[in-house]
Order: structure tokens, then sequence, then C-alpha cells
């Protein structure tokens, strides 16, 4: 136990109520940009981040604060419950940090157990989840995907090594992560979205595999479902505040423009639609729904995440808010697609490209 506390960096930062607005999001958010407002050797260098927060679609600023010096240069990994991962190539670890939830004043930083060679991050690809979202006070798990063929899992409190979990299906490699507190069990796809691979807390050595069966296809013309086999499809899972699975299929159009010789001038991508799969309690059969009540889903490059919309004003219930091929939001119900205009304010690069949840950990900073 006393080697876990060993590796937590506790940093202090100072708060400036002139550099931030009074009403910090308290819904998920984006990081535009990360600003440094000064920097000395005693000191440290502080700054702040500019924040989109989707339930105004406005900026915002979060606190002032000290940046780690042990995550400079590091390359980010994943995004879990508003931890962030970052990579020490130097040591090939990877380590934690609230460095980005915007009412965090004093960022803490988590020393993973290092990896091995062998299962050095890619970092444009990597995925991490964790199993609790205060993982300073809870003994909690960690799970990556630092390949496409492995699972790899670590209790930081108890071991010092990963332990690393072939996926068994060298074709069908794993797709997103995501932790479900109701099965206690990190779960994922498989790339074509067949299969469902889960990897339970009692036993992180072995993955089980279930065929995912899905009922009541939403009624599409024949030229529709033509359309959505030129996309690119991604699948994610995601379970709910009271405990139900969700099984997400996001199709993207790749749109292409031509210049007078032929040539491409430009290649981009959209998103076209969503399609939302309620896994029925008994059968656990994935049924397709347009109806997910008061509930948005938050979909990204980090672990996918659900809320209650009425905590949040302003969020859209029956919702998707996405970020990938641009930034976002698709109701369900009217399959109406609504994307994010950052004009008003410049076109600011993402400094971290994931959905920000502060969760309950914003009250303890």
């Amino acid at each position: 136990m006393a080697l876990f506390f060993s590796r937590i960096s506790k940093l202090s930062g100072r708060r400036n109520n002139a550099r931030f607005f009074s009403s910090l999001p308290p819904s998920p958010c984006l990081v535009l940009t990360t600003k440094k407002l000064r920097g000395s050797p005693e000191e440290g260098l502080i700054v702040h981040h500019k924040l989109f927060e989707p339930a105004t679609e406005k900026k915002v600023y979060g606190n002032e604060k000290k940046y780690p010096k042990e995550l400079h240069g590091a390359p980010l990994l994943g995004a879990s419950k508003g931890w962030v991962a970052f990579f020490k190539e130097k040591d090939i670890s990877v380590h934690l940090t609230d460095l980005y939830k915007p009412c965090v004043s004093s960022p803490r930083v988590i020393s993973l157990p290092s990896l091995k060679l062998d299962y050095k991050p890619a970092t444009h690809a990597t995925e991490v989840c964790l199993s609790s979202s205060d993982p300073v006070q809870d003994d909690y798990y960690v799970a990556a995907k630092f390949n496409d063929y492995h699972v790899s899992v670590c209790r930081p409190r108890w071991d010092s090594d990963w332990t690393h979990n072939e996926t068994g299906y060298s074709l069908l490699p794993a797709s997103e992560l995501m932790y479900s507190k109701r099965d206690k069990a990190f779960h994922f796809t498989s790339f074509k979205g067949l299969y469902m691979g889960s990897l339970y807390l009692s036993k992180k050595d072995e993955i089980k595999y279930k065929e995912i069966r899905l009922r009541n296809l939403p009624k599409i013309p024949e030229a529709g479902w033509e359309m959505l086999d030129k996309c690119s499809m991604t699948n994610h899972l995601v379970d709910s505040p009271s405990g139900e699975l969700f099984f997400i299929k996001w199709y993207t159009q790749c749109i292409h423009k031509e210049d007078e010789d032929g040539d491409l001038e430009c290649l981009h991508s959209k998103t076209k639609r969503f399609m939302v799969f309620r896994q029925d309690g008994m059968s656990k059969d994935f049924g397709y729904t347009e109806d997910i009540g008061d509930l948005c889903i938050f979909l990204g490059k980090s672990e996918a995440f659900c809320v209650t919309a009425s905590l949040y004003p302003g969020l859209k219930p029956n919702s998707i808010y996405y970020l990938g091929p641009r930034f976002g939001s698709y109701d369900l119900a009217s399959g109406t697609n609504s994307s994010f205009t950052f004009d008003r304010f410049g076109k600011p690069s993402l400094v971290v490209p994931y959905w920000i949840h502060s969760t309950s950990s914003l009250s303890s900073s």
C-alpha cells in the first residue's frame, strides 16, 4: 500500500479569480487550448485551460494550476472518467492525471507500473479505461489497449506488473474499451462488432467472448443501406448511470472534392448517422432503439460515457455528443446532426482530443 501512495505526486496550484469565468462547466467539456500564465524555477509552470462547454456552446476558463513537470513533453494515451493518461518513453511508463478537470487547482499524478518493451504503446491508438472515477481514494483497476491484439490490465495498489491478455481473435482485434460497474468487468467489441469480449475483475487473466445479437434493425430503404455500406463504421459500448448497456454503431462518410484536373483538392469525413441498441436484461440481445430517454451519450477517442441530461442544464436528452470526424450532437429521434461552430472565438486546436467528464471528483479538489 505504501508503494502506491509513494507514486502519487500532489502538486500545488494557485487560483486567480480574474482569469476564469465564474460559471465553470459542470457538464462534460473539451480542452481547447492551454495558456501559459507565468513560470519560474521556484513556482513552476502555471497554466489555465480554455474549455468548450457543449451545454451552452460557449467557452469558459478552468482554474489556474501548476503543470506537472513530470508530464512535460509526454504524449497522451487516452482518457477515462476525467483522468488522462500520459506516456513517458524514458522508462516506458504510464501516468494518470486529473490536470484537465476544470475545477482542479492542485493536479495529481499517479504512476502506473512500467511496461515491457514488447508492449510499448502506439500513442495514436492506445486506449485507457479505469474502474473508478477516484483512483486516489479507491482500490481500482486499469485496462488498456496498447496494441490491437492485447488487452492489458493492472491493479495499481497491488500489482507491480501488467497482465497482458491476447484477444484470441487475430483477425478480429479489440475495439473500444469500457468499464461496466454493474458487471464488474471491462468490455470491448471485436473490430466488426460481431463479438463482445469481457475481462472480469475476479479473473483478470481470462477474456470471455459472447456473440452480439442484434434485434429490430431500423427500417431503412435499400438505397440507405447501400449508402451506409460505403461508410466507415466504429462500434462502441457504454453503460447508463442505472447500469443499462448500450451498443452503438457510428457511421462516418468520406467526402472529397476534386479540382479541374480531377485531382483531390480536399478530403474529410462527416458523421452520417448513429444506431443505438439497448441490451435486454433477460436474453442479453441488443434491440434497436431511437429513445434512450433522459440520457445523452458522449463518444470520442476516450472511454464512452453516458449522463442524465436533466442534471446538466442545456444538454439535449436522447442524443449523442460526438468528437471525431468533426464535433457535434446527434438527435436520435429525428436523426438530426448538428455540428459545433467555433468561429465566434476562433478555430482552436484541441490540446486534449477527449471529452473530459469531471464526475464526483470535482467536489474533492
